[in-house]
């Protein structure tokens, strides 16, 4: 069911639509900025710091609108797309993706890297802090396609991030109890059953977490939940079929 054949073609059309993306390259463009204020007004650790926890973000913006406008749109009636090849097309999609956001993320650290070695500043850790931010991202990629099975438009996303306002509501509630989630979260220490479910929980909506040095234990969920999201987009996949 899935063609091999069609990854070219599916690495030609995803390139083109995030280099088509104004949203994708204005924040692309900006981050380096960003960084490079933030370094210079703070430090090379601090802009590493803050690089390493938010680019993830930028994987799951570049996978806005993944399948469901192409395919009710009849984008996907193409004679390219024929005996199923649509179906690897979207499937590939998520490895192109998140191919990209890899290369750019590693580029970017590359460039702090360099920066935080002359300037003596450069910590080894921050290159598994690297590689779970990728795994964070890649985990961004899953899900927002096997939602954007169902959302149109880049409301996969927001599907994504109003997830993750109220469960950040959440945590702002529990600051009211006298020792609250909060404070297990803070010290990176999850003492009983219910904390351990809340932060695997917390996990799987702000992946990004796991890049944090305390937090680094939530990475096996992310993962278990990228294997899942995945599992499930490649099961609706298999039964997706175009209307005509």
């Amino acid at each position: 069911m899935f063609e091999k054949d069609v990854f070219p073609l599916t690495a030609r059309l995803a390139g083109l639509r995030l280099r088509t993306s104004g949203l994708v390259l204005g924040v692309a463009s900006a981050l380096p900025v960003f960084l490079v204020v933030l370094g210079v007004k703070e430090s090379p650790g601090a802009a590493s710091k803050a690089f390493l926890l938010f680019f993830p973000y930028l994987f799951l913006l570049a996978s806005q609108d993944m399948s469901a406008s192409e395919v009710r749109g009849g984008g996907l009636e193409n004679v390219l797309f024929l005996d199923g090849r649509f179906r690897s097309y979207l499937w590939q999609k998520n490895f192109v993706l998140a191919a990209a956001g890899g290369a750019y993320a590693c580029a970017v650290f590359l460039g702090l890297a360099a920066w935080g070695l002359g300037r003596g500043t450069f910590e080894a850790a921050s290159v598994l802090q690297l590689g779970l931010g990728l795994l964070a991202g890649t985990y961004y990629v899953a899900v927002a396609g096997a939602l954007g099975l169902v959302f149109r438009a880049g409301s996969n996303v927001v599907v994504l991030l109003l997830a993750q306002a109220a469960a950040l509501i959440g945590l702002i509630l529990s600051t009211t109890f006298r020792t609250g989630f909060v404070d297990h979260l803070a010290a990176g220490r999850f003492p009983d059953l219910g904390s351990r479910l809340l932060f695997a929980g917390l996990a799987a909506v702000f992946p990004n977490l796991i890049v944090a040095r305390r937090l680094l234990r939530g990475g096996p969920v992310v993962l278990a939940g990228l294997v899942l999201a995945l599992a499930v987009q490649r099961a609706c996949l298999r039964r997706l079929e175009l209307r005509r």
